[in-house]
C-alpha cells in the first residue's frame, strides 16, 4: 500500500505517499462517494474532476453528514470538498511531494487531521499529479 522510494540523501514525504487512493468524480453524489469508500475497504476517497484533485472526503466526514441528517442522495462529492476550496482548511489539507516528512507531520498535527493531500508543483499543462499518504 505505502511505497517508500530510494530519495538518495534528501527525503521528502513523496517516498511515504499511498499511490493507490479510491477516487470518484465530483458530480457523484456523497451517497456514491461512500459506496466506494465501502467496497474499497477506504477510510478516505479523492474527489477529482478529469485529472484535477478537488479535494478529500473521509469517513470521519462521512459520519459528520450522517449525524447533521444531510441527504447523501442529493449531495454531490464536489459540493462537499469545494467548501475547503483546497486553500489549507481542514478537510483539505495539502503539502508539495518534496516536503520534509517531519513537516508534513506538523501540518498534520496542527490541523488535526490524519490524512492530508501531497501535490506536486504545477507543471506547465497546469494539472496537479494527485496522491495521499
Amino acid at each position: 500500500m505505502y511505497s517508500r522510494t530510494e530519495q538518495g540523501a534528501t527525503r521528502t514525504i513523496e517516498g511515504y505517499i499511498d499511490r493507490d487512493v479510491t477516487t470518484v468524480p465530483g458530480e457523484a453524489t456523497i451517497s456514491q462517494a461512500l459506496d466506494a469508500m465501502i467496497s474499497n475497504d477506504a477510510s478516505v476517497v479523492m474527489v477529482v474532476d478529469g485529472e484535477d484533485v478537488v479535494g478529500l472526503m473521509t469517513s470521519a466526514d462521512m459520519g459528520t453528514m450522517v449525524a447533521r441528517g444531510i441527504d447523501l442522495d442529493a449531495g454531490r462529492a464536489r459540493d462537499f470538498t469545494e467548501l475547503c476550496g483546497m486553500s489549507g482548511s481542514r478537510p483539505c489539507t495539502r503539502v508539495n511531494y518534496d516536503e520534509d516528512p517531519i513537516n508534513v507531520l506538523k501540518v498534520m498535527q496542527h490541523w488535526g487531521t490524519d490524512r492530508i493531500l501531497v501535490v506536486k508543483t504545477r507543471r506547465s499543462s497546469g494539472r496537479y499529479p494527485p496522491s495521499a499518504p
